[in-house]
C-alpha cells in the first residue's frame, strides 16, 4: 500500500490547536445557545394573522330610495321638511300638470275601496263624481264610468231576465194545456171505442132491416165526428209540443245571449277599471314624488315651491327609520381563497381617522360565488363580493360609537388565519428550495 506523507505543521499551529479554549470562549458559546433557544421559543410563540384587504362601504340591508322627477315643471312641496317622517304612499311633492291631485287621489281612493264589489257596480256607481279634473286621465275615467253604468242599467233593467221568465211561463202553460188536451184525447178515445161497438151492432141489425137507415147514418156520422175531433186533438198536441221547443231554443238563446252579454259588460269593467289604475300609477310615476316606504325624507336638493325642476333630477332619499346596518367588500381575487365564513374583520373608516377613533370590528357574512370586473387604474382586477356583518355596530374598539351614515367608505383587513414566525421561515425556506 501507498503510505500517506506526513503533515508537518509549525509551533504555531500546535500550539493553538492543543491550547484549550478560554472562559471568554465559553461564554461566546453559551450565548450563542442562548440565543438560538430564544429565537426558537419566540419563532414557536410569536404569531400573527395573514391578512386579506380591500375596500369596504358601510351601508344597511335595506337601501336607502332616492326619487327622480318623472318630468319637468314647477313643484309643489307638500309641507314637509328635511328629515321629517313619512308614509308609505304618502305624496311628497306634485310636479305642475292639468289634473287636479286632489280628485286624482279621491278616484283612486274609490277604486281602491270597490276593488272587492266590481260585481255589482249598483252598490257604489253612485260614489263616483262625475265633475271632477283628472287631465289626461279624463278619458280612462269615464271609459270605466260608462262601463260601470251599461252594468248598473243592466240589471235595472232586467230585459233578458224579463224575458226568460215570459217563455219559462210560456212553456209552463204549454205544458198544461197538453195535460189538458191528453186528458181530451182519453175521453175521445173511450167515445170512439163505444161508438165502434154501437155502429158493429146497428149494421148488423140494419143488414137485418131491424133499424131504419137515417138510424145507422146518425150513429156513423156522430163515430166520424168524434174521429175526426180525437185526430185534430192529437194534431194539437204535436203542434204544442213544436210550439214548446221553440220556446226552449229561444229559451237557450236568450240565456246564451244574456251571458255573452253578462262576459261582454264584466270584461269591458274590468278592462277599464285596470286600465285607469295603471294610468293613475302613470300619472304618479310621471308627476308624483311618493314615498316608497316608511321612512325619514331626505332633501338632496335646496327646494321651494314653484321652484322649477329637471326630468331625471334626483330631489328626494328615502332612508328606513330601522335597519341592519352591515359592510359590503369587494375582496380582489388574489388571496381570497384563505377567507372563509365567519372571518374576523377589521375595519377602519375614512370619515374617521383610525388613530384617534379607533377601528371596528366585523365577521364575513357571506361570499360571492363568481368573480366581478372592477376598473382600478386603467387596470381590471376580478374582485368577490363579500357582506360583512357587525356585531357591535359602530363601536370601535376605543369604546366610541360612530353616527351611522350610508355609503360611508374604507379599508378592511380580513383575517384569514394565525401563523408562528418559524413557519412562516420555515416556508421562506421550502419556498427558495423548491
Amino acid at each position: 500500500m501507498k503510505k500517506e506523507p506526513p503533515v508537518y505543521r509549525n509551533e504555531e499551529i500546535c500550539d493553538i490547536i492543543n491550547r484549550m479554549p478560554t472562559h471568554f470562549g465559553k461564554w461566546v458559546a453559551i450565548a450563542v445557545v442562548i440565543f438560538t433557544l430564544l429565537l426558537l421559543t419566540f419563532g414557536w410563540a410569536i404569531k400573527y394573522p395573514d391578512v386579506v384587504s380591500g375596500q369596504i362601504t358601510i351601508n344597511s340591508s335595506t337601501a336607502p330610495i332616492k326619487l327622480v322627477a318623472g318630468s319637468s315643471g314647477k313643484i309643489t312641496l307638500s309641507h314637509i321638511r328635511p328629515q321629517d317622517t313619512v308614509c308609505e304612499n304618502s305624496y311628497l311633492a306634485i310636479i305642475q300638470n292639468p289634473a287636479n291631485t286632489e280628485d286624482v287621489q279621491k278616484i283612486n281612493s274609490l277604486l281602491s275601496q270597490i276593488a272587492s264589489k266590481r260585481a255589482n257596480p249598483q252598490l257604489w256607481i253612485d260614489t263616483f263624481p262625475e265633475n271632477v279634473s283628472l287631465g289626461e286621465l279624463n278619458l280612462k275615467y269615464f271609459s270605466f264610468l260608462t262601463a260601470a253604468k251599461n252594468i248598473r242599467n243592466y240589471e235595472q233593467e232586467n230585459t233578458y231576465e224579463q224575458q226568460i221568465k215570459n217563455l219559462k211561463e210560456y212553456i209552463n202553460w204549454q205544458n198544461i194545456l197538453i195535460r189538458q188536451i191528453n186528458s181530451d184525447t182519453l175521453t175521445t178515445r173511450e167515445k170512439l171505442d163505444m161508438l165502434d161497438k154501437w155502429l158493429k151492432r146497428k149494421n148488423t141489425l140494419y143488414q137485418k132491416d131491424m133499424i131504419t137507415e137515417k138510424e145507422y147514418d146518425d150513429l156513423k156520422t156522430e163515430y166520424l165526428n168524434t174521429c175526426s175531433e180525437h185526430q185534430q186533438l192529437q194534431k194539437s198536441i204535436t203542434t204544442i209540443h213544436i210550439q214548446i221547443a221553440e220556446a226552449e231554443g229561444k229559451l237557450n238563446l236568450l240565456k246564451t245571449e244574456k251571458a255573452e252579454k253578462e262576459q261582454q259588460m264584466s270584461l269591458e269593467l274590468i278592462s277599464s277599471y285596470n286600465d285607469l289604475l295603471d294610468n293613475i300609477k302613470s300619472w304618479e310615476q310621471k308627476y308624483v314624488l311618493k314615498a316608497p316606504m316608511n321612512g325619514r325624507v331626505e332633501f338632496l336638493k335646496f327646494l321651494t315651491d314653484n321652484q322649477f325642476i329637471q326630468a331625471g333630477e334626483e330631489i328626494f332619499s328615502i332612508v328606513p327609520e330601522k335597519n341592519t346596518i352591515l359592510g359590503q367588500m369587494l375582496l380582489p381575487a388574489s388571496g381570497a381563497g384563505k377567507v372563509e365564513k365567519a372571518s374576523p374583520v377589521i375595519i377602519k373608516l375614512d370619515n374617521y381617522p383610525y388613530m384617534e377613533y379607533g377601528s371596528v370590528d366585523g365577521l364575513v357574512s357571506s361570499i360571492s360565488l363568481v368573480t366581478k370586473a372592477e376598473q382600478i387604474a386603467n387596470t381590471h382586477i376580478e374582485t368577490y363580493l363579500i357582506t360583512i356583518k357587525l356585531p357591535r355596530g359602530l363601536t370601535t374598539n376605543y369604546g366610541k360609537k360612530l353616527d351611522f351614515r350610508y355609503e360611508i367608505k374604507g379599508s378592511a383587513e380580513i383575517i384569514v388565519n394565525d401563523r408562528r414566525l418559524i413557519e412562516r421561515l420555515f416556508d421562506n425556506l421550502k419556498y427558495r428550495i423548491n
